[in-house]
């Protein structure tokens, strides 16, 4: 392995731990690190393993995409509330396929995961070029919020496919 591989070894392992580190810390509120280090490492371990690189976001896409994404996860929340105040608000939902439009496994896997987090909106599976998506209302304009998200997440993820 040249010295140059080496050091990317390393820093993606440094990466994944870093990663993995902050994924346990939120989800278990900053406790549990005596079962959390070996499980990191182990992640991070596996991580490299399997030859995964981690993530390297744009940082000038960053606030463009908290923007958006803060914003309709707000929407997604006062439509619920109204949704609740008003349980006679019309409601057609149904199972709806969504083309995807990356080709990046990152940009779809984080899609798959955030679409759930958008007003009336759940994904349940990736195939091929399509994500299969809940609407609790078909007449909404669900598919360019996703679309857009989609755009966004491609910019953040992989500007010019790097390396």
């Amino acid at each position: 392995m040249s010295e140059l591989g080496g050091q990317r070894r390393w820093l993606d392992g440094l990466g994944w731990v870093a990663l993995y580190a902050l994924i346990w810390a939120l989800f278990t509120e900053g406790a549990g690190w005596t079962l959390g280090v070996p499980s990191i490492l182990l992640a991070a371990g596996l991580s490299l393993w399997l030859g995964l690189r981690p993530w390297h976001p744009s940082l000038a896409a960053l606030p463009g995409f908290l923007g958006f994404f803060l914003g309709k996860m707000a929407a997604g929340a006062w439509d619920v509330a109204l949704r609740a105040l008003h349980p006679k608000r019309p409601l057609q939902p149904a199972w709806l396929d969504y083309t995807l439009t990356s080709s990046s496994s990152q940009v779809r896997l984080v899609l798959s995961a955030l679409v759930g987090l958008l007003p009336g909106t759940l994904a349940s599976q990736v195939e091929g070029d399509r994500m299969r998506v809940h609407v609790l209302d078909e007449r909404q304009p669900w598919e360019t919020t996703v679309h857009s998200l989609e755009r966004r997440l491609e910019q953040l993820l992989a500007p010019g496919d790097r390396p």
